[in-house]
C-alpha cells in the first residue's frame, strides 16, 4: 500500500516537474525575446539619430577584435538596399546574423554557436539592425532555475514518501494485529475482533469482518445442532430396523417372517421419510434459493402434492378438498412444494380415519393466503408456540411423525418473508393453519404479465 501511494506521489511530482519546466522555459524565452526587442529598438533609434546627423555609425576599424563578454548581446547594423555592413559590435560573428531585412525573431547557427536574433528595420532611414543573444546563455540560466526548483521538489518528494510510509504503517497496524489474532486462532474460534482502536478508514472492514464471523458462527452452530438432532433421531429408527431384521432372521414360520419383513419395510419407509425431511430442512438454510421475484401457479404445485399423497389419503380414507388453486403464489415451485406438501401431509397424518382435509388459496394485491384445515385432535394452545421446533412432538400424540413437518413449513414461510398462524376451527376439533405470503413489486409485475 505504501509503495503504491509513494509511486503515485512520484508520478505526480514528475508531472509537476514537467509542467514547471515547460512554464519556466516558456516564460524565460518570452522575457528574453522582449529584452532583445527593447535593445533593438533603442540601438536602432540611436543609429537613426547618428545617420540623420550625417555621422557614420561605422567604427574606424571593422577588424576590431575586442572580445565580447560572456553571454552578452551583440548586434549588426547594415543598409536595407545594398546590405552593406555598417557596424558590428564586439563579439559579433563575421557572418550576417540574419538573412533578409524582414522584422521578427529567428534562430541562427554561426561557427558552431546558436543565436537568437531579432531583426528590425527603420522607417526613417535605410538601416536594419540585427540584435542577437547566444542561446547557451538562456539554456544556462534555465538550467540554474530548474535546479533551484528541482531541489525543493526532490526534498518534498522524499519527505512526502517518508510521511506516507509512517502514516500507512500506523494506519494498518490494527489490521496487522487483527491478522495476527486470526492467524493464531483455532478453527472453532469465531469470536469478534477488536475494532475499537481501528482508524475510521479501516473500521468498516473490521465491522464487516465481525459480521462475517458472526454469520459463520451461526451457520456452524446450526450445522452442529442439525448433526446432533439428526444423529439422535436416526438412532431410534435404525435400531428398530436392526431389531426387525434380527426378528426376521430368527423366524421359524413363513407368517412370522412375513410380519417381521412388513415391520422392517415400515421402519425403512419411516427412516427414508425422516432422511428426506432432514435433507429438505438442510436445503432451507440461509442462502438457499427461494424464488425471489418469481410467481408460481398454485395448481402446478398442488397437483403434484396430491399425486404424492394420494396413497396415504386412501390408506386413511381421508378426503382432500381444494379451492382457489387457479391463483398464483409468490416463490419458486420447489419451495412452494415443500410448504404445501408438508402442510397437507401433516394434516392427512393427524386427520381422523375417514375424515377430511381442506386447502383453500386466496390472493389480493398484497399477499397470497393458504388455509389448511383438518378434523384431527389439533394442537393445544399451550403447545402451539413449540410446534415449529425441530423434532418436537406433542406429548401423547399417536402419530408416528418425525416432528420436522411444521419446522420445514416455518422455515419456508420465513424465507418467503411471510407469517403463519395456528388456530382451532370454529366448530368441532382439528387444526387450521393459515399462511400469508406477501408479493414483492417484481412478483406483482409477474402476475400482471401472466
Amino acid at each position: 500500500m505504501a509503495i503504491a501511494v509513494a509511486g503515485a506521489a512520484c508520478m505526480v511530482f514528475v508531472i509537476l516537474g514537467l509542467l514547471v519546466y515547460r512554464a519556466v522555459s516558456s516564460i524565460t524565452a518570452i522575457q528574453f525575446d522582449e529584452m532583445l526587442q527593447q535593445q533593438a529598438v533603442l540601438a536602432l533609434r540611436y543609429a537613426d539619430h547618428e545617420y540623420g546627423e550625417g555621422e557614420t555609425v561605422v567604427p574606424r576599424s571593422l577588424t576590431t577584435t575586442a572580445a565580447a563578454m560572456p553571454f552578452e548581446v551583440v548586434y549588426q547594423i547594415k543598409t536595407r538596399v545594398d546590405h552593406q555592413l555598417l557596424y558590428r559590435s564586439p563579439g559579433s560573428p563575421q557572418a550576417p546574423l540574419a538573412v533578409g531585412d524582414g522584422p521578427g525573431y529567428s534562430n541562427a547557427t554561426i561557427d558552431g554557436r546558436s543565436w537568437r536574433v531579432y531583426s528590425l528595420s527603420s522607417g526613417a532611414t535605410p538601416l536594419v539592425i540585427h540584435v542577437a543573444e547566444p542561446l547557451a546563455y538562456r539554456a544556462a540560466l534555465l538550467s540554474r532555475t530548474l535546479r533551484a526548483v528541482a531541489l525543493p521538489l526532490l526534498f518534498a518528494l522524499v519527505l512526502l514518501t517518508a510521511l506516507i510510509a509512517v502514516v500507512t504503517e500506523r494506519a494498518f497496524r490494527p489490521v496487522r494485529r487483527i491478522a495476527a489474532d486470526l492467524a493464531g486462532r483455532g478453527a472453532d474460534d469465531l469470536s469478534a475482533v477488536n475494532t475499537a482502536e481501528m482508524p475510521i478508514e479501516t473500521h468498516a472492514l473490521g465491522v464487516a469482518l465481525n459480521g462475517l464471523l458472526a454469520r459463520h458462527a451461526e451457520v456452524l452452530a446450526r450445522e452442529r445442532r442439525f448433526t446432533a438432532d439428526a444423529a439422535h433421531e436416526l438412532r431410534t429408527p435404525l435400531a428398530a430396523v436392526r431389531v426387525q431384521a434380527q426378528v426376521a432372521a430368527r423366524a421359524t414360520t413363513a407368517s412370522e417372517t412375513r410380519r417381521a419383513l412388513d415391520k422392517l419395510q415400515a421402519n425403512i419407509d419411516r427412516t427414508t421419510h425422516l432422511m428426506s425431511q432432514l435433507l429438505s430442512l438442510a436445503r432451507l438454510e440461509p442462502g438457499s434459493p427461494c424464488g425471489a421475484g418469481q410467481v408460481t401457479p398454485a395448481k402446478v404445485v398442488v397437483d403434484l402434492v396430491l399425486e404424492d399423497l394420494a396413497q396415504a389419503a386412501r390408506d386413511k380414507q381421508v378426503e382432500i378438498t381444494i379451492a382457489g388453486c387457479s391463483q398464483a403464489l409468490p416463490g419458486s415451485p420447489e419451495v412452494l412444494y415443500l410448504l404445501i406438501r408438508n402442510l397437507l401431509e401433516n394434516s392427512v397424518q393427524h386427520a381422523c380415519k375417514g375424515g377430511r382435509v381442506a386447502l383453500e388459496v386466496t390472493t389480493d394485491e398484497q399477499c397470497a393466503m393458504l388455509s389448511i384445515s383438518d378434523d384431527g385432535p389439533g394442537i393445544p394452545m399451550a403447545e402451539r408456540s413449540r410446534a415449529f421446533e425441530r423434532f418436537y412432538r406433542i406429548p401423547g400424540s399417536a402419530s408416528g411423525g418425525s416432528g420436522l413437518g411444521l419446522s420445514i413449513v416455518g422455515r419456508v414461510v420465513e424465507l418467503l418473508a411471510g407469517d403463519i398462524e395456528l388456530s382451532a376451527p370454529a366448530a368441532g376439533t382439528g387444526l387450521v393453519v393459515t399462511v400469508r405470503l406477501p408479493f414483492t413489486s417484481v412478483q406483482v409485475q409477474g402476475r400482471t404479465a401472466a
